[in-house]
């Protein structure tokens, strides 16, 4: 696909470039001065500054020129002008203006008093700041009395013309809510890779907020440029504007009236999300009880699910999903907000979940038709959630997500069970360090009844199997214990218990020797091999106790 180059911005000013400075004070770069680069007169100026020959100072000759500096509210490079008699040296530099990085340095013939100079060139620079904020300040007036008058997101229409830029607007959930396409965008939205938090250098609401790069879904626009724009502030990120250009193609004036139009729409957003928020927050209170079975019926749950478009007269399916090892005190939470992100992306195709995040966990509730046989709960629980496990494929290993499946009742008053079911099947599976990314409950076998027993009782039992197993490795760190586990959970197999624990087969046979040696009993019985698994099994539950 052709690349239009976006010439002049309609209906904005001109930019402040070196080159129009040069133009205007009637100054000629000396083409010979090895120093001097024509891309340097495309540089949009930020600030003017002036040194005399005599001095060496900053000054300007009377009290019209500050003390440093001549400043516009655009981002751009720094000028400093000195006076060298029959020249004029121009320094470049871009960055912060107290700790500047060098870009370059010219000479221009220059035949004027120092005095003229600097007066002419704060006059120019006054004229050019007036004529900016001037249209800049005309243009928000502009967008203001629509949002006034109740045209809140048209204002994006008018953002295009002004910058003559293709370009749309998503809420935080990625929702297209207004696309302005027609000239390098087609007319109607096209599907794109959803924005990623981690890919911005700031968050913030700046006028110097970096662009991020976009990218399209569709191979027949990959040529196509995007760049997003993020509309963050004291409520998170609300929303993105994407921008039919590539990511140093609009110059500062434009990012300047760009700016203005992203703190407007923000405000726009962030009405809509306080009324979302509010609503959500009555949502979620409702899938809370469903959860913990806070409700005196099933009649009660059913009215009350269909106000929320939930058809509760139908049996769901309930997973929870979590990142092993989670730390929200300790992990970017930038990547789970990303990880929502994927699963909220994912859902798209399954309108009819009903989704919730708790305590950096999130529930997902399938709908079902009706029931389905024992011997399907697993492939059923594996298709619904393939969309979420193809995008969560391309994470980090550590971004990775584990799954828990309840069991599958008739009825919504048993949802609560089916979840704390999930719950457990997940937390089983990780403590077990089960391979599977999807683990379902009805599948964990003795270790369910396990999970319903006292604690104490299973304890009694632990140390009458394992007693002095467990006193031998606190007074000979042996690791007998773990030994025993791995090979019984290789279901006897030398070789591959030998590979879990990274041990050599004849120093495995020692230990298994020894064990039966201290516990006095035959490895090779299947009674105790049963009883054995069992508790070294309540061994692993006891993690979960100390909760």
């Amino acid at each position: 696909m052709s690349r239009r180059k976006v010439s002049g911005l309609n209906h904005m000013p001109e930019a402040v470039t070196l080159g129009r400075f040069l133009e205007q004070q009637k100054l000629e770069p000396l083409r010979e001065d090895p120093l001097f680069q024509e891309e340097m007169l495309a540089l949009a100026i930020q600030t003017l500054s002036f040194s005399s020959r005599e001095s060496g100072l900053s000054e300007g000759g009377n009290n019209r020129l500050p003390g440093k500096s001549l400043s516009l509210p655009l981002a751009g490079s720094h000028v400093h002008l000195e006076d060298q008699g029959e020249y004029l040296r121009l320094r470049i530099a871009e960055g912060e203006e107290k700790t500047p990085r060098t870009q370059g340095s010219f000479l221009c013939a220059f035949s004027r008093t120092w005095e003229d100079f600097c007066t002419q060139a704060a006059d120019w620079m006054e004229r050019e700041k007036g004529r900016i904020l001037g249209a800049c300040e005309a243009f928000t007036r502009n967008l203001t009395e629509q949002i006034t008058q109740g045209y809140g997101l048209s204002i994006l229409a008018e953002l295009k013309k002004t910058l003559g830029v293709d370009l749309f607007l998503l809420d935080k959930h990625f929702k297209v809510l207004s696309w302005e396409g027609g000239g390098r965008f087609p007319f109607h939205p096209v599907s794109f890779v959803t924005p990623k938090l981690s890919h911005f250098k700031s968050m913030d609401l700046l006028l110097e907020t970096p662009l991020g790069i976009g990218k399209w879904n569709d191979a027949q626009y990959k040529e196509l440029p995007l760049s997003w724009y993020p509309l963050a502030g004291h409520q998170g990120v609300l929303g993105y504007i994407g921008l039919g250009i590539e990511q140093g193609e609009l110059n500062p004036v434009g990012r300047l009236f760009l700016y203005k139009a992203a703190v407007l729409l923000y405000f726009e957003l962030a009405k809509a999300q306080s009324v979302e928020d509010t609503e959500r927050q009555h949502y979620r209170d409702f899938l809370f009880d469903l959860l913990y079975n806070n409700f005196d019926s099933l009649e009660v749950v059913q009215s009350r699910g269909k106000l929320w478009g939930m058809d509760l007269t139908k049996p769901h399916l309930v997973v929870v999903g979590e990142i092993p090892g989670y730390d929200p005190d300790s992990m970017d939470q930038l990547a789970f907000q990303e990880l929502l992100d994927t699963v909220s992306t994912a859902l798209r195709s399954q309108p009819r979940t009903i989704f919730l995040e708790r305590n950096d966990q999130i529930v997902l509730l399938y709908p079902l038709e009706g029931m389905i046989p024992l011997s399907q709960w697993e492939a059923t629980a594996k298709k619904l959630l393939s969309p979420l496990l193809i995008l969560l494929e391309g994470l980090e290993e550590e971004r990775s997500m584990m799954f828990g499946v309840g069991n599958l009742y008739p009825s919504a008053r048993f949802i609560h069970r089916s979840f704390q079911e999930a719950k457990s099947a997940l937390e089983l599976g990780q403590l077990f360090n089960l391979q599977e990314r999807v683990i379902l409950f009805q599948d964990l076998g003795v270790m369910r009844l396990l999970l319903n027993l006292e604690q104490q009782e299973l304890e009694d039992f632990r140390n009458e199997v394992l007693g002095p197993l467990l006193k031998f490795d606190q007074e000979n760190n042996l690791h007998l214990e773990e030994t025993l586990l791995a090979y019984l959970a290789s279901d006897g197999d030398l070789n591959l218990a030998g590979d879990r624990l990274f041990l050599h087969p004849n120093t495995l046979r020692y230990r298994l020797k020894k064990a039966a040696e201290v516990l006095d009993r035959d490895l090779n019985s299947l009674e105790t091999r049963m009883n054995l698994f069992i508790a070294l099994k309540i061994g692993r539950l006891k993690s979960l106790w100390q909760e």
